[in-house]
């Protein structure tokens, strides 16, 4: 068979690993990425994090950045920008996942400044666990133009397949942005545009794979 569908998970040594650490990994633990000696690409599930942006939703005079000055924990995450009074974050989705310096962080819910009690908008995380996730760190932020928020979008594996004649492993990964054409904290006017990226994986990186009918 020139083509072997329907796999699962590819396991490939990290940078500076090899391949006796991939076999280490998985005489020792179950197959999750856990161990800094492996990466590992599943389907279904992210395949990384992509910057999106709001170019074409807000000028750029009015890029959303941090308020106040917040701790590690905090919840409630105020923004301005430098055209006040504004509403920064009006075209944002109504959760996803944004970034400020390194970290990454889900907020489930945007609070405008009419109603928020700092009276700017506000991202509103539900928990400590939300800060820095995806593999970042939740740290304190400084306020100030220097910390600037940009929409996250996750790509998700919608395929991989291996191409034994040509030698590589195809990975297809999915983004989705969302965007709010009202310019009202994502009251309607909902669109969603998706993005399609096939990404060629040498076969002499990848150590292990695994089928739905087992590993190979």
């Amino acid at each position: 068979m020139a083509v072997i569908k329907n796999i699962s998970k590819l396991i490939v040594p990290a940078a500076g690993k090899g391949p006796k650490d991939v076999v280490d990994y998985i005489n020792n633990q179950a197959w999750a990425p856990t161990s800094v000696d492996v990466g590992l690409i599943e389907n279904p599930g992210d395949f990384g994090s992509y910057l999106g942006s709001v170019v074409g939703i807000l000028p750029n005079d009015i890029t959303p950045f941090l308020q106040a000055t917040i701790t590690s924990t905090d919840l409630m995450i105020p923004v301005t920008n430098h055209t006040p009074p504004s509403k920064p974050l009006s075209s944002w989705p109504a959760s996803g996942y944004a970034q400020v310096d390194s970290e990454i962080f889900l907020y489930s819910g945007i609070i405008s400044g009419l109603l928020s009690p700092s009276g700017y908008d506000e991202f509103l995380v539900s928990s400590p666990a939300n800060r820095g996730v995806k593999g970042t760190t939740a740290v304190g932020h400084t306020a100030g133009a220097g910390a600037f928020f940009t929409l996250m979008l996750i790509g998700a594996t919608t395929k991989i397949e291996y191409n034994k004649a040509l030698g590589i492993f195809n990975v297809w990964t999915r983004t989705t942005q969302q965007r709010d054409l009202t310019g009202w904290y994502g009251d309607n006017g909902w669109t969603y545009e998706y993005t399609t990226y096939l990404i060629p994986c040498p076969e002499d990186v990848v150590t292990f794979f695994e089928t739905a009918g087992g590993s190979t």
